[in-house]
């Protein structure tokens, strides 16, 4: 299905995100130094990326398995959302901490970054069997899935081009800073 390939390539996009996050919260664990705003632009971007085109598209898919009359899991998907959200502003408040000088903040750092990672793939595998029950054998659905998927990435296009660019130069400084 159409509709499946896309958002295969889409958790591509968030899996190389959250591996580079992962790099880095290995590295603080080695006790070897990560530039604060590395582990910044990483948490922003995955905080935007999630909050906005990731959600807008779980909406559509959940709308899609109710108007079909298949139970939804709404509440327990606004429940991740939200505590996501409130995982990912903790995080930042740990690189500011980082970001200061306050060695404890590695620790806690490189743990916390660990487990958000965990609770996004989760998530990302979660939404992947909502999809799966929705499209499994209706070309019908998966057309009108697929077009409501392509309005959503018009809309997010900006953000995930920038965050792809920016992506590249942090890995870039990454390999710059770890010496290969």
């Amino acid at each position: 299905m159409k509709s499946l390939e896309y958002l295969e390539r889409e958790e591509r996009l968030i899996e190389s995100i959250l591996e580079m996050l992962d790099y880095f919260s290995r590295r603080l664990d080695n006790r070897q130094d990560v530039p604060p705003y590395m582990f910044k632009e990483i948490i922003e971007f995955i905080r935007i990326y999630v909050d906005g085109h990731h959600k807008k598209r779980e909406v559509l898919i959940l709308m899609f398995l109710g108007s079909y009359g298949i139970n939804t899991p709404t509440q327990e998907c606004t429940e991740i959302h939200a505590y996501l959200k409130k995982y990912g502003r903790f995080l930042l408040r740990v690189i500011e901490a980082y970001d200061l000088g306050y060695q404890g903040a590695k620790g806690v750092l490189a743990y916390h970054a660990k487990r958000y990672i965990e609770i996004l793939r989760q998530h990302l595998a979660f939404e992947n069997e909502l999809v799966a029950r929705l499209v499994d054998d209706q070309e019908r659905r998966d057309v009108e899935v697929l077009r409501q998927f392509k309005k959503v990435a018009r809309d997010a296009k900006k953000i995930r081009e920038r965050g792809i660019i920016r992506m590249d130069a942090l890995k870039r400084e990454s390999l710059m800073i770890s010496g290969h």
